[in-house]
């Protein structure tokens, strides 16, 4: 039995392998030296420090808006299917009854009628907003907001004027009414009840300014506007006896005018008392 030798034992010895030096063109100047440059004010040498590299977040994955399940859809399509079929039922109902109302004389007076009580019901509600808006006891209340309370008078605002548009035109077309373009516009020109006509014809002209100034109120400036704005209750009580004297259904919608009349007088007179006893009671006995 042989013994290993001793060069068969000891370990193999490996050579370090030697390591490239970095020049500048991997690393850059100031690292290559090891030195970093500063700007000239401050202009010094100091010691390499090793950049410290930050974990990257991981990105975060673009969801995709998730699809209509079936069930939305079929619901769609119900709704779609109803609104049709109710626009059917409705166009079928209505053109029933006007094939006769289509070639009937009174059709011009029939809808300056009920254009004109269209845009009474709108000038109504944008009163009764606007009085709100500055009533001392709309504080109590959070709903509806100023803001909405604003946007919806405006609204009805634009609504009226296009309303009392079709109101008039519709009124001086006919030629059985007795009203015309004179009468439309000039006060006391017109044939039929002219003193009632003639108050609407005001009252559309008090409408004009009072809608006018409120649309250039940032431009004249509050002192301008608002005096003429406060006028709008005026306007309101005209067209209320333009609707019980002009109208051929004043009789049937007497109810109607008096109930309005009155929510119209309450908010204003409730917001001059509340606003006159906060200012202090010495203003009343002036």
């Amino acid at each position: 039995m042989s013994t290993p030798s001793s060069t068969s034992l000891a370990p193999k010895v490996i050579p370090p392998r030697p390591v490239p030096e970095l020049d500048a063109t991997h690393v850059g100047p100031a690292v290559a030296s090891g030195t970093v440059v500063v700007p000239d004010a401050d202009r010094t040498s100091a010691p390499f420090e090793p950049v410290v590299r930050r974990p990257v977040p991981p990105a975060v994955p673009i969801l995709a808006p998730p699809g209509r399940s079936a069930a939305s859809m079929a619901r769609l399509v119900a709704l779609l299917a109803g609104v049709l079929l109710a626009s059917w039922l409705v166009g079928r109902i209505t053109g029933a009854q006007g094939r006769t109302l289509l070639h009937n004389k009174m059709l011009p007076w029939i809808l300056g009628r009920g254009l004109g009580v269209a845009a009474y019901i709108a000038l109504t509600a944008m009163v009764v907003l606007g009085l709100w808006l500055r009533h001392p006891w709309r504080a109590r209340f959070t709903r509806p907001s100023p803001a909405g309370i604003l946007w919806a008078h405006v609204a009805l605002a634009a609504c009226t004027m296009t309303l009392v548009a079709g109101h008039l035109c519709a009124l001086a077309l006919d030629k059985y009414a007795g009203v015309g373009w004179t009468g439309a516009f000039v006060p006391w020109g017109a044939h039929f009840k002219s003193t009632g006509v003639a108050l609407g014809t005001i009252a559309l002209y008090g409408l004009v300014l009072v809608m006018t100034t409120a649309a250039l109120a940032g431009s004249i400036g509050r002192a301008a506007w608002f005096p003429i704005h406060t006028a709008s209750v005026l306007v309101f009580c005209t067209t209320l006896a333009h609707g019980v004297m002009a109208g051929s259904d004043g009789s049937t919608l007497r109810w109607f005018y008096a109930a309005s009349g009155l929510v119209v007088v309450t908010l204003q007179f409730t917001r001059w008392l509340v606003g006159t006893l906060a200012r202090g009671p010495e203003l009343l006995v002036e």
